[in-house]
């Protein structure tokens, strides 16, 4: 009877120590998770293989915007763009310790479009056709263009080209996590899409400042889709 007693005590021992060794890894992992969430919002993305090395780091570097469509808030995108070293502190000289208002963000736009040091990338949330997907970027770019940050030949470059670089998208649509990184160091701008599972379909790098300001420019352009959200994002960031 003794013998069986101590058989139990052991038991429960050995159940006790094995109950706080996965507690204390639950708090090891959480801590570690926490960690990477912090490191994240400060730090620049890594995804190779495209360098980001120079962007910038802090609250200032980074801003994020939802893309909503129809009356009905329908989530379509996430987009997310890093800035480089030196246009990270331009941005902070303006917005630090200071309010959103329409002539700081005008501004910050221009820092924005200009930029020849950034990184981009659209997550998209749910499904499209080709032909909504070029519709979109077709908006915005034609209030680029408008705006003057780029010209008319440029205009007409890139909504003709478009078809051709994401034809691939004609057959198989825009799916749900899909994503489109882009890259801007100098006049060069890297584009790559991403499927949901990870298979890389287009990787290409063009040449031109004007590549760069129809990216940048459609992100930034007054009554974009996305130009409020962005800037205002700095000062949810930078609070």
């Amino acid at each position: 009877m003794r013998e069986l007693v101590a058989l139990s005590k052991v038991e429960v021992d050995m159940r006790v120590m094995a109950a706080l060794i996965l507690s204390m890894a639950a708090l090891q992992l959480a801590a570690g998770q926490l960690a990477g969430q912090s490191e994240s919002a400060a730090s620049p993305p890594s995804l190779s293989p495209i360098d980001t090395a120079t962007l910038g780091h802090g609250p200032y570097s980074r801003m994020t915007t939802l893309l909503e469509k129809t009356i009905f808030k329908v989530d379509v995108l996430t987009l997310e763009v890093w800035l480089g070293v030196e246009d990270t502190r331009r941005v902070e000289s303006l917005a630090s310790g200071h309010d959103y208002s329409k002539p700081l963000a005008d501004s910050i736009a221009q820092v924005a479009i200009h930029s020849q040091d950034a990184w981009a990338q659209i997550e998209f949330l749910r499904g499209a056709s080709l032909e909504q997907f070029l519709d979109g970027i077709d908006d915005n770019l034609k209030k680029a263009r408008d705006a003057g940050i780029i010209d008319r030949a440029a205009y007409a470059m890139v909504s003709e080209g478009l078809p051709r670089w994401f034809g691939f998208l004609e057959e198989r649509r825009v799916q749900k996590g899909d994503r489109i990184v882009y890259r801007i160091t100098g006049d060069r701008l890297r584009t790559q899409y991403w499927a949901a599972n990870g298979e890389l379909l287009l990787d290409q790098v063009d040449e031109g400042p004007e590549r760069r300001l129809a990216v940048l420019g459609s992100y930034f352009v007054r009554g974009s889709d996305f130009r409020d959200g962005l800037i205002k994002s700095l000062f949810r960031e930078g609070a």
